[in-house]
């Protein structure tokens, strides 16, 4: 199989010299020179063509040696959107269980069987779309969330190796230190953080622009009680757009599966450059031009996503209609459907 990165490389280029943040969370660029690994809308200061190497995702990078930049910081990048192929499916529904730790504490065994793939069946469809094993993309997940919480929050280093997914304070920094060559208190080191409330944390979720804020808002609550393996805890949701991200306030007991979790409520790792360009070209360019990067929202029940081809609605309807645009069906409906509300005000 020929690499996607390969098939993209002079695009890429393009991307990273552009700061494009359109291309933010779609692939990462790692820099030969100092080995680590950047979003493409980094502000340091460019590296030579020929010291870049590019990678499909995070896990791949630091699969090849690379550490995350201190100053884009890769952990808090949108993720890639929803892939439609067969076997892609399935490496995406495995990679957003992993990312909300489905590995944590259990067996790639589990995972398959609770996908209903066989373990051998689900590790090469994660080696072919994400270019990593299970086990190293649950550990890119577990410290890129521990780096994140070391520097966001001012958690005690035991409950953020914890939170993250970690089953011990001892593994945890073993695999830190190996990984990202420093200890972990170093992140920490000149930093001010505020201090939480009533056990909350205050977190941040980036996203490409544009968001048509106000339609995803009209249809989800800016603030839910929520259950996690029995764990109850309250999430609120605000919206950045100056910086591209939804200000999230949650509980720590929810820990890590919300973070996961409210990215796929949120519709945030949606393409709205690729999606939005489907659907002009297709007739919807009044819509688009309307409500520039609008979203399907999920449920926080269960935090399941909707995906681009499946609209939840039991409006037939509204289904024929957004047919024609496959693969984004759900994101032509969501259209129509805000058109045929404006126009029965």
């Amino acid at each position: 199989m020929v690499s996607a990165v390969g098939d993209q490389r002079e695009a890429y280029q393009l991307a990273v010299d552009a700061r494009d943040p359109r291309f933010d969370g779609v692939f990462y660029v790692g820099i030969t020179t100092t080995h680590v690994y950047c979003r493409p809308c980094c502000p340091s200061r460019l590296a030579y063509d020929r010291h870049r190497r590019f990678f499909d995702s995070a896990a791949a990078a630091e699969r090849a040696g690379f550490r995350p930049c201190m100053r884009c910081r890769p952990e808090l990048a949108p993720g890639r959107a929803t892939a439609l192929a067969a076997v892609s499916r399935l490496a995406q529904v495995a990679s957003q269980r992993i990312a909300a730790g489905a590995l944590n504490g259990h067996s790639v065994a589990d995972l398959a069987s609770e996908l209903g793939v066989s373990e051998r069946h689900l590790r090469r469809a994660l080696e072919r779309e994400v270019r990593v094993s299970p086990l190293e993309l649950a550990q890119t997940h577990r410290l890129l969330l521990a780096k994140r919480l070391i520097v966001d929050t001012d958690l005690p280093m035991t409950r953020v190796a914890y939170a993250s997914g970690f089953q011990s304070l001892r593994r945890f920094n073993t695999v830190f230190r190996a990984q990202y060559r420093m200890a972990p208190s170093t992140l920490r080191r000149g930093r001010k953080i505020a201090g939480r409330e009533d056990g909350s944390l205050r977190l941040t979720l980036a996203y490409r622009p544009p968001l048509a804020w106000d339609s995803l808002a009209s249809v989800l609550p800016r603030e839910a009680k929520v259950v996690i393996d029995g764990q109850r805890g309250i999430v609120a949701v605000a919206n950045s757009p100056a910086d591209h991200q939804l200000v999230v306030t949650i509980s720590e007991s929810l820990l890590p599966v919300l973070i996961a979790g409210v990215r796929r409520v949120f519709d945030l790792d949606a393409e709205p450059a690729v999606i939005d360009a489907h659907l002009s070209a297709g007739g919807l360019e009044h819509l688009v031009a309307r409500w520039p990067g609008a979203r399907v929202a999920g449920s926080f029940k269960g935090f399941k996503g909707a995906q681009p081809d499946d609209f939840p609605t039991t409006d037939k309807d509204l289904l024929a209609r957004a047919e024609r645009w496959r693969p984004w069906r759900a994101y032509a409906a969501r259209l129509l459907e805000l058109a045929s509300q404006l126009n029965h005000r």
